[in-house]
């Protein structure tokens, strides 16, 4: 983590919480309006170094480690997914004396960033989604396969070559850009916490099934949000389809979408300057 953060200039400014009797993990950096980061299903809060170095310059930017994830504690979601994850959004701002905020969010974090938008609406200003689930069935095979048994162990398990293969084919385009060395080992490090890979598998198994994701928003769920919305999506995204950014654009009725070419699920990795350019001019549009 450390070293990640470093790549960007950053010092390690991290701290602990308890939120509904788990240990949750954030780094926080700046002054000014606050922004949270959520990272997607995997590492943890330090994926955002680059765009912590942007928005801390004119922000308060809060980044947690989602519970299961990161340094916070080993806990699995229990069903139904977006109850839990927005019990643990809710106590987070709660602990932390934030009734509202903006939100820049990835993947599964984009997810509880929508939902909390929908429920939570006066906690939530403008917001940034990257490449979100919850819009569509479509699941990588490979979550589904950590469903079976013995199987799924395999799958979950820490395992750097998988990982690494996950990384090239699914995230990024270019697994080369500067900084992939120092990403790569803190995704890879952070599997090896005690209890990771339990709570990985059990959480997987309420997140989807081999009919895809079990949670996803219905069209008048998404009519409902009333929030300036920015989705951002990779041309090339093999998990979460374009598609589903379309859909998102298409229902949310203050909403916008720019597809990011050549780019695959984790657009702020290998874009960083084009992502930062968006998320700041979106922010920073009051």
């Amino acid at each position: 983590m450390t070293t990640l953060l470093g790549r960007a200039g950053l010092e390690y400014r991290g701290r602990f919480v308890e939120v509904n009797d788990q240990r949750v993990h954030y780094l926080e950096y700046g002054d000014g309006p606050p922004v949270i980061l959520l990272h997607g299903g995997g590492a943890g809060s330090a994926i955002w170094f680059r765009q912590i170095e942007m928005l801390a310059k004119s922000n308060r930017v809060i980044v947690p480690d989602h519970p299961l994830f990161g340094l916070s504690s080993q806990t699995a979601y229990e069903a139904p997914f977006l109850d839990s994850a927005k019990a643990y959004m809710i106590g987070f701002m709660d602990a932390l004396g934030l009734t509202r905020a903006d939100f820049v969010a990835l993947s599964l974090g984009a997810q509880i960033a929508l939902a909390m938008a929908m429920s939570e609406s006066s906690r939530v200003g403008r917001l940034v989604v990257i490449g979100s689930s919850g819009l569509g069935k479509e699941f990588p095979l490979i979550y589904k396969l950590s469903n079976v048994p013995v199987l799924g162990r395999l799958i979950v398990r820490p395992n750097r070559w998988g990982q690494d293969n996950y990384f090239k084919t699914m995230e990024v385009v270019d697994s080369e850009f500067d900084d992939a060395g120092a990403y790569k080992q803190y995704a890879y490090d952070v599997t090896l916490t005690r209890g990771h890979a339990r709570g990985m598998r059990s959480s997987i198994s309420v997140l989807t099934d081999f009919g895809g994701q079990k949670s996803i928003f219905s069209d008048d769920q998404l009519r409902s949000i009333r929030q300036p919305v920015l989705a951002v999506w990779g041309e090339h995204d093999p998990v979460f389809p374009v598609r589903h950014g379309y859909r998102l654009a298409r229902l949310v009725r203050n909403s916008s979408l720019h597809v990011i070419d050549n780019a695959r699920h984790v657009p702020l990795l290998d874009n960083p300057d084009v992502v930062n350019e968006l998320i700041a001019g979106f922010i920073g549009d009051e």
